[in-house]
């Protein structure tokens, strides 16, 4: 009797390894959409405190966040943990005003490197679900029309928190996230594993 409960266990333990879909050694690729992003509050953030130390003489308005774009790469270091190296572009534009008329117009543009890890506490064949954080540097570069000297781009750290993670599918499935940082509060997108 002894016998058949350690076969069964040892049987149980290595079909539960084997529907691992995180091997050490595995690839995986993304390309990625997201809105909300930790982005968009640095720059409402800093318009808060640009109109704040003004007395309201500098203002914005009509503030547009476009959503965020990315390609990410995972390396599984073991067993469901994986590390990542991640890009990702953002748009943003909003109007410029001084005292309380439009002086010209702001275009943003934002690159975002990333480097970062997660965990799969679900890792089956045909669906996973992960949790995740990563750090950045966001580079951002303006355009400006209107009066005056141009506005310069500045640079800032940044980061990703992945609360929730799934990935339905097997090589080639889709993906949703929610978080928050330069990824957004959520975010889709189609991943390739190898």
């Amino acid at each position: 009797m002894n016998r058949k409960i350690l076969l069964s266990t040892f049987l149980l333990f290595c079909s539960a390894g084997a529907a691992f879909a995180q091997q050490k050694g595995t690839s995986d690729i993304s390309v990625t959409v997201g809105a909300a992003t930790s982005t968009d509050l640095a720059n409402l953030f800093t318009n808060i405190i640009a109109e704040s130390f003004t007395g309201g003489a500098y203002s914005t308005k009509n503030f547009k966040a476009g959503p965020t774009f990315g390609l990410t790469y995972r390396y599984a270091i073991a067993n469901r943990w994986m590390v990542q190296a991640d890009g990702f572009y953002q748009k943003m534009s909003e109007d410029l005003y001084v005292n309380n008329e439009k002086n010209g117009d702001l275009k943003y543009s934002y690159i975002t490197v990333g480097l970062g890890t997660d965990y799969r506490y679900i890792s089956k064949e045909y669906f996973q679900m992960y949790s995740g954080a990563a750090v950045a540097y966001t580079s951002e570069s303006i355009d400006y029309a209107g009066q005056g000297e141009a506005p310069k781009g500045d640079g800032f750290f940044n980061y990703q928190v992945t609360a929730a993670g799934f990935r339905v599918g097997k090589k080639l499935a889709g993906f949703a996230e929610l978080g928050f940082g330069y990824k957004g509060i959520a975010n889709v997108g189609v991943s390739y594993q190898f």
